[in-house]
C-alpha cells in the first residue's frame, strides 16, 4: 500500500488535463485532488478509518469569531459531497463515506460511533463545513458552537446540484451493480446521459492519466469527483475487482 508521501508525490508529478497545460500542483484543484484520492484509498482499505488527531493551533486571548473564513462555498454547503469526517475523541477521527440525498451527517455518525470508537456517541453532535480547500463535512462532539471553535460553518444541507450528483452515483452503482470491467468509452457514455437526465448542465468527465500521458486501460472506475469543477475524473481499474463506487 502506498504511503501518504508516495501518493502525494505520485499525484504531484500527475496532470489530470490530457491538454497541454499540466495543472498546477499547488492549486486548489490539485489540493481537491489529492484530498479525495488519499480518502477514497483509505476507505478502499477500510469503510472507516481512525486517523491521527490533528494538532490544533490555539491563539492565546482570541476567539474563533475575531478571525474571518471563508468555508466550503461561504454559504454552508461542502465542496466534497461525497464524505464526512466524524471528529472522534482523542485516539482520532474517522472519515465515511456519505450520500447527501439518503443520509444526515449527524445520524451517520451516531451510527457509526460505536463501532468507530468503541463507544456510545455523545449526546450532541453538530454538523459543520470546515474552512479546508476541500470544504469538507465534519461532525463535532458538542452543539452548535463547535462550528465557530473550529473555523467551521454549520452544515446546511446539499445544493440542488449535489443532489443530482447523489442521483448519478446511485444510478451507476444500480446500472452497473454485477461488473467488474467498464471499458472508458461506456462508462463516459452512460454518465454523459446521467448528466442531462439529472439536469448537471457544464459537467464533464476526464481521464486521470499521468504526466507521460498513459492511454486508457480496458477498464474504467471513478477515480474522483470534483465538484468545484463539475469533473468527474476515471480511473483504469483492473478487471475482476469489485468497483467501489464513490
Amino acid at each position: 500500500m502506498l504511503s501518504d508521501d508516495v501518493l502525494d508525490r505520485m499525484l504531484r508529478n500527475s496532470d489530470p488535463d490530457p491538454g497541454d497545460t499540466a495543472t498546477d500542483p499547488n492549486s486548489p484543484t490539485a489540493e481537491r485532488i489529492l484530498a479525495q484520492v488519499r480518502r477514497r484509498t483509505r476507505q478502499r482499505r477500510r469503510r472507516t478509518l481512525i486517523l491521527a488527531p490533528v494538532v490544533a493551533l490555539v491563539v492565546a486571548g482570541a476567539t474563533a469569531g475575531t478571525y474571518a473564513w471563508v468555508a466550503g462555498d461561504g454559504k454552508g454547503h461542502t465542496l466534497d459531497s461525497t464524505g464526512l469526517v466524524c471528529v472522534g475523541p482523542a485516539q482520532g477521527d474517522a472519515v465515511v463515506g456519505f450520500d447527501p440525498g439518503a443520509d444526515d451527517p449527524v445520524t451517520v455518525c451516531r451510527q457509526q460511533w460505536p463501532e468507530m470508537f468503541g463507544r456510545s456517541a455523545p449526546d450532541a453532535l453538530t454538523a459543520c463545513v470546515d474552512s479546508s480547500l476541500q470544504g469538507s463535512i465534519k461532525v463535532y462532539p458538542g452543539g452548535k458552537d463547535q462550528c465557530a471553535r473550529h473555523r467551521a460553518d454549520p452544515y446546511l444541507g446539499p445544493t440542488r446540484e449535489q443532489l443530482g450528483l447523489s442521483r448519478v452515483r446511485a444510478d451507476l452503482k444500480e446500472q452497473f451493480a454485477d461488473r467488474t470491467c467498464i471499458p472508458h468509452p461506456e462508462l463516459r457514455k452512460v454518465i454523459g446521459g446521467l448528466f442531462a437526465r439529472h439536469g448537471l448542465d457544464g459537467w464533464k468527465t476526464g481521464h486521470f492519466q499521468t504526466a507521460g500521458k498513459e492511454p486508457e486501460g480496458p477498464c474504467a472506475d471513478i477515480g474522483f469527483i470534483d465538484e468545484p469543477e463539475r469533473v468527474i475524473w476515471l480511473g483504469d481499474h483492473k478487471d475482476g475487482a469489485p468497483i467501489n463506487w464513490p
